[in-house]
C-alpha cells in the first residue's frame, strides 16, 4: 500500500503498473484539479485554446478531456456550443450527499467486515498530525486528512464500482468545501477531531455503530454546507426553495 504522502484522495489510484497516461486523460487530472480548487469558477466559460495553451496540450486531448468532465457533470456543453464550468445548485447538493450518505455506508459496511487490524490502526493514525497542522495554520492540510481518512475505505471496499462512484462524489465534495469554507484552522481541526466516533466503532467492530455514526456524520456535514449557502445566498435573492435532506432516510 502507497504510503500517505503519495495519496491523492480526489483522484482514483492507477490500476496498470507503470502504465503511462494518455494526454487526454493527464488534461482530464489537470483541469479536473482547476474545477475543484474553483480556479475554474462555477459558471465560467472555458476556452479549449486557453486551456490548451496554459496546460501545454493540444486541443484534441482537451477536447477528450472536457468530454469526460461532462460525464461528471463538472462540465456542461450548451446548445451555443459554449462550454461551462457546471454551476452548483442547492438542490444539486441535496441530491449529492443523499447519494453519498447511502454509498458511504455500504463502503464502510463492507470495508469493516474485511479489515485487517493494520488496515484499521492506519485509518485511526491518519489524524495524528492534527496539532502539527494546527501549529502550521494548514487548513487545506486538515482537509486533506479528512479526505485520506474517507478515500482510504473507498479504496479498501473491494467494489471498483462502489469506489469509482466514491471517488467522484468526494471531488464534487472538495469543490462545494472551496465555495463555502472560512478557511478558519480550528474549525477545520474540529472536523477533522469529529471523525473520532467512527473510529471508536471501528475499533470496536461494531457494525451498527458504525453505521450510525456515518450517517450522523454526512447528515452533520450537509447542514452546515447548506446553512453557509443560506447564509450567502438568501440574502440576496430572497426564499429559495429547498428539498431538504431526509436524515431518516435508510437503506
Amino acid at each position: 500500500m502507497p504510503d500517505f504522502a503519495d495519496i491523492d484522495p480526489f483522484r482514483l489510484p492507477q490500476t496498470d503498473d507503470g502504465a503511462r497516461e494518455t494526454q487526454a486523460t493527464q488534461a482530464y487530472h489537470a483541469i479536473r484539479a482547476m474545477i475543484l480548487r474553483c480556479e475554474l469558477q462555477p459558471g465560467a466559460t472555458i476556452s479549449d485554446k486557453t486551456l490548451g495553451n496554459k496546460l501545454d496540450f493540444g486541443r484534441t486531448p482537451i477536447r477528450e478531456a472536457l468530454l469526460r468532465l461532462s460525464s461528471e457533470r463538472l462540465v456542461l456543453f450548451l446548445r451555443n456550443q459554449s462550454i461551462i464550468v457546471a454551476p452548483i445548485e442547492l438542490g444539486e447538493i441535496n441530491d449529492l450527499y443523499t447519494l453519498r450518505l447511502h454509498l458511504e455506508r455500504l463502503a464502510w459496511r463492507l470495508w469493516l467486515g474485511r479489515a485487517s487490524d493494520s488496515q484499521v490502526e492506519r485509518l485511526a493514525s491518519i489524524f495524528d498530525d492534527i496539532p502539527k497542522l494546527v501549529r502550521a495554520g494548514d487548513v487545506e492540510g486538515l482537509l486533506h486528512l479528512d479526505f485520506l481518512f474517507h478515500s482510504q475505505v473507498y479504496r479498501e471496499c473491494e467494489n471498483p464500482f462502489l469506489t469509482q462512484s466514491l471517488y467522484n462524489l468526494s471531488g464534487t465534495t472538495y469543490r462545494i468545501w472551496h465555495m463555502t469554507s472560512t478557511r478558519d484552522v480550528q474549525v477545520q481541526a474540529d472536523t477533522a477531531r469529529s471523525h473520532a466516533p467512527i473510529i471508536e466503532a471501528v475499533y470496536a467492530r461494531d457494525a451498527a455503530r458504525l453505521d450510525s455514526e456515518i450517517e450522523a456524520h454526512i447528515t452533520h456535514a450537509y447542514d452546515q454546507i447548506m446553512q453557509s449557502f443560506l447564509d450567502d445566498t438568501v440574502k440576496s435573492v430572497g426564499e429559495l426553495p429547498i428539498k431538504l435532506f431526509n436524515k431518516e432516510a435508510k437503506t
